[in-house]
Order: structure tokens, then C-alpha cells, then sequence
């Protein structure tokens, strides 16, 4: 799995000196130089030092039947909203899953991607993962966008996988 961001909002409640709270119970742990960059109630998108690599994860319940399917309503939405200056979005592989041995989240569903990220010096071609991560008790989800551009190093892709795994 390879492994999203944005602006400015009121400053951001921590869980902990290292965490940030997404929704009570649930909290990401940003990698060295990673900072927030936005957020929202149940939302937070976090940039690595040089903005080549950004990662944005919603919490929310689902109705889904099931993992897969909740990431694809996900990505669908995701597609059709104008302000995430994403295009032409590609998936590279098929949906896989995984079970996860978490307190927070036992199931992922992802797959990787390309697209066209809009960006302030125009257009930029960018990789990334999206994931869905699944609590099968009560049914709460974390929707995960994971997307680097060319300037990203290989060190991003094993931050978004740590931050990812800091809110299991």
C-alpha cells in the first residue's frame, strides 16, 4: 500500500502532546515534520514539510453493507466535489482487504491510484492510496486520502502508513 491537505482553520485539539483528535475516541499521530494543515469536525489533512506528500482522514458512520463499498461511495464523493482539485483519479489495482488488529479498527479496504492534483503553480500529477478503514462492531469508518507528487521520497509513503496505523 503506498499511503492528503489543504489550508487554514481555528487550532486543532490534541489528544496528546503528540496526537491530534479527529472525533472523540479516535486520534492521528502526525510524523516528524508532518503539520495540519485544515480541518473540520470529524476531519483532519495533514502536508509533510515540502508539501509533496499530504494525507486527509474523515471519520463517520457508514451504512455500507461492507468495506469496499464504503471506499468506493468514498472515492465517488471525493471525485464529484469540485474544492479536492482531484482529476482524471485512475485506480492501479483493484480494491484489496486486510483485517487489522485494532481497538479502534479491524478492517481496511484500499487501492492505489494516479490523478491530476490541482495545485497553486497549475496541474501536478500525483500518486496515492485510498483507504478505508472499518470499526465491524459499530460501524465507524475513516475514510484515508493518501497522495504524493514526483518530489516525494520513499520516507513519505512510510509516514503515511505510520500515521495511518497510529489511529488503530
Amino acid at each position: 500500500m503506498l499511503m492528503i491537505a489543504a489550508a487554514h482553520h481555528p487550532a486543532i485539539a490534541r489528544a496528546s502532546d503528540d496526537s491530534i483528535d479527529i472525533v472523540p475516541g479516535v486520534a492521528i499521530i502526525p510524523a516528524p515534520g508532518w503539520t495540519a494543515a485544515d480541518r473540520g469536525p470529524n476531519w483532519v489533512a495533514l502536508s509533510n514539510a515540502d508539501s509533496s506528500a499530504q494525507l486527509q482522514v474523515a471519520v463517520k458512520p457508514t451504512s455500507a453493507p461492507d468495506a469496499v463499498a464504503t471506499l468506493q461511495a468514498d472515492i465517488d464523493q471525493l471525485s464529484a466535489t469540485a474544492g479536492a482539485d482531484l482529476t482524471n483519479v485512475q485506480p492501479l489495482t483493484a480494491p484489496k482487504t486486510k483485517a487489522l488488529q485494532g481497538n479502534n479498527f479491524q478492517q481496511e479496504a484500499f487501492v492505489d491510484y494516479t490523478a491530476t492534483a490541482g495545485a497553486p503553480q497549475g496541474p501536478v500529477p500525483v500518486l496515492g492510496t485510498f483507504s478505508e478503514l472499518w470499526n465491524t462492531t459499530s460501524r465507524q469508518t475513516a475514510f484515508v486520502y493518501y497522495r504524493q507528487n514526483h518530489n516525494a521520497t520513499s520516507q513519505a509513503v512510510n509516514d503515511g502508513g505510520a500515521m495511518i496505523a497510529s489511529m488503530l
